[in-house]
């Protein structure tokens, strides 16, 4: 994916590829697009109104275009929340296939003196050019930004976002027909709540035929300036879908409950546990963490340094998927973090953004890259001297980060909503709605949710925890830096990872051993590593140079997937999906069943440092409701249940 061309003819704003204008920069109004954004979206959705009932608002744009109508809405919004006494959340889903750059959006809206503090916000995270959900959370999380960067009827293709209003605003019906077709419209029906609004500049009749058929009431109303006319639409009664075999009702998600005391707890205070806090702070909610230790970052996020990149397959299109959307997420949480630095105790840096560059069979890379399309502002083949199968894949802003000082940094920024407690909890239970902490027999905690984050222990917590994991351990190394090592500028990931020098010390890792299970260090194992380093960068380094060793156990899911989400109610599984394994395509089957507020970060294996925030998020907007932050397939893919179903499955 590429950003997209702005053109100017005749000083108005048009797109390269559909030969239409953004908006009319014309006229003596103050803000040019304002007064057609108040007529047609703003009044026509009786926003106003509508935004006093709610402490949680969707709405979703079709074709985001300059971002004109997000940041006037923002704007309205902001000024909504001032005289609001609750906290209140806009969730702005905005569905451009091609977007512009954040040079061409802020020179169509960041002109305009009054919105520019809005539109300089928006742009401090705007996305890269690549095709995935991109959440970025504003002015105290008043505003979350839902950024998809694809086809529209991917955007909405088997999800439920839950829009309660519509802004349809893409380019002419006339010159970009695919935004208006009735599977669009299907699409659009689906991904509403309960009463949910449209409306659009266009009176075009196959429009209102195609809005009608996909359940909508449709009107006539005036049109904008010299537009006679526009139409409006309002859904009616929503009606459940019946579920077959092929809907996988097992992996529709738990329905959102309502809690008043916003309280909750977490097992595991590495960065899996951690992530979901900061997620949860963000939201309002209190947070404690129960950990064996006491502290944080202790066992496999304890490493001294890990390495922040995307997992790529060729033949496995939803991990890829999930793995580029979690390592853009966490690019911009560590941005985010590393930017507070400024306000807090410590000025110590701990995320160096210098570039990573990855070993790759030729062919893999060549395949992967034609087929998900990724633009060179990402990432970038690059030669490699006398090697004509193997070649570098260079992650423009990949990294290093520091795990301590990150995970100090998140408590920090938790502040008074998060409380440590120390404790070894081995066994949980629910009642009168709260989810209780034991150790031995002894009450630790209670509260509304739970999330387990406790690595390899996750089984230890109640019988019926069965899920397929492995501890693997892995050994690194910090290692002094010396004169020539220095001039290394970049991380580089082949056999294993070599950092270029931080604080004069570079780190290099990880050993990879199901057999080993000594929480020693291993010689042997250092000799290891600085064999393959010798491959890297011949006659640099010796045991002499290394500074100290460490050694983690990494916790991993036989299928290599973390394992994120809402936990499943084991005997409805086994009761309503026993047949399965025939196959029964023509029977009805319930939705599924799961532990009410219970949830699960688990299994992030080598890579927690770039799944684990998007997880986080995953888990949060679940909790609360809101549109999730990956498509239904990833939701699947990451599931509990998914060990369950496929053991029903076979058996």
């Amino acid at each position: 994916m590429q950003y997209t061309n702005l053109i100017w003819r005749d000083g108005q704003p048009y797109s390269e590829l559909f030969d239409d204008i953004y908006y009319s920069s014309g006229g003596t109004e103050a803000i040019a697009g304002e007064s057609e954004f108040n007529h047609v979206f703003f009044k026509h959705n009786n926003l106003a109104q509508r935004w006093h009932e709610s402490d949680c608002f969707v709405i979703a744009e079709l074709g985001f275009g300059s971002g004109l109508n997000c940041v006037l809405t923002i704007r309205q919004w902001l000024k909504h929340c001032v005289n609001s006494n609750t906290r209140k959340t806009l969730h702005y889903i905005a569905i451009e296939k091609h977007p512009l750059s954040a040079g061409s959006v802020a020179a169509l809206v960041s002109r305009y003196a009054e919105l520019k503090p809005i539109c300089d916000e928006i742009l401090k995270s705007y996305p890269p050019a690549v095709e995935a959900t991109h959440c970025r959370s504003l002015f105290d999380n008043q505003v979350v930004i839902h950024y998809k960067f694809m086809d529209v009827e991917k955007a909405l293709n088997d999800e439920n976002l839950k829009v309660d209003a519509w802004y349809l605003d893409g380019f002419s019906p006339a010159k970009n027909p695919a935004m208006w077709s009735a599977d669009v419209f299907n699409k659009v029906a689906v991904n509403s709540a309960d009463a949910a609004s449209c409306s659009t500049y266009t009176s075009a009749g196959f429009v209102k035929r195609n809005l009608q058929q996909a359940g909508f009431e449709v009107a006539k109303v005036k049109g904008y300036g010299e537009k006679r006319e526009m139409l409006v639409a309002s859904l009616k009664q929503k009606i459940s879908p019946i579920l077959y075999y092929k809907n996988n009702p097992w992996f529709v998600a738990a329905p959102t409950v309502g809690y008043e005391a916003k309280e909750i707890t977490i097992i595991g205070a590495g960065v899996a546990g951690l992530a979901v806090a900061f997620s949860m702070m963000k939201r309002g909610w209190s947070v404690t963490i129960i950990d064996k230790h006491g502290e944080i970052a202790k066992q496999a996020s304890s490493n001294p340094a890990a390495i922040v990149y995307p997992r790529l397959s060729v033949n496995n299109e939803v991990d890829t998927q999930f793995y580029v959307a979690a390592y853009c997420y966490s690019l911009y949480v560590l941005d985010l973090l590393q930017g507070e630095l400024s306000t807090g105790k410590s000025s110590i840096a701990f995320w160096f953004d210098d570039g990573l560059q990855q070993s790759f069979d030729r062919k893999r890379i060549t395949d992967i890259l034609q087929h998900f399309q990724f633009n060179k502002d990402f990432m970038e083949v690059v030669e490699q001297e006398n090697r004509k199968q193997t070649v570098l894949l260079d992650y423009k802003k990949a990294g290093v980060v520091l795990p301590q000082m990150l995970c100090e940094k998140i408590v920090q920024v938790c502040g008074s909503s998060l409380k440590i407690v120390r404790g070894q909890v081995d066994a949980i239970s629910r009642h009168n709605n709260k989810w209780s902490c034991f150790s031995n027999n002894k009450l630790i905690n209670e509260s509304d949710c739970l999330v387990i984050a406790n690595g390899e222990s996750i089984n230890e917590l109640d019988d019926s925890f069965d899920f397929p994991v492995e501890s693997i351990r892995g050994q690194a190394m910090v290692i002094n830096a010396n004169t020539a090592s220095t001039a290394f500028k970049q991380t580089i990931n082949a056999d294993v990872y070599f950092t270029s020098a931080i604080a004069g010390q570079h780190y290099l890792g990880a050993t990879y051993s199901r057999l080993n299970k000594n929480s020693y260090v291993d010689r042997e194992e250092n000799e290891s590593l600085l064999t393959s380093l010798e491959k890297i960068y011949p006659d640099s380094f010796t045991l002499m140079d290394l500074k100290e060793s460490w050694v983690g156990f990494r916790c991993m899911s036989k299928d290599r997937v973390p394992i994120v989400g809402a936990l499943p109610d084991r005997d409805f599984f086994d009761e309503e999906y026993a047949d399965i394994h025939h196959g029964k395509h023509h029977k009805p089957y319930p939705a599924a069943c799961h532990q009410s507020g219970l949830y699960i970060t688990a299994a992030h294996g080598s890579r927690g440092f770039t799944s684990s925030f998007l997880s986080a998020e995953i888990i949060a907007a679940e909790i609360a409701g809101e549109p999730s932050p990956v498509n239904k397939k990833t939701l699947n893919y990451l599931s509990p249940s998914r060990f369950i179903v496929n053991k029903l499955k076979r058996s």
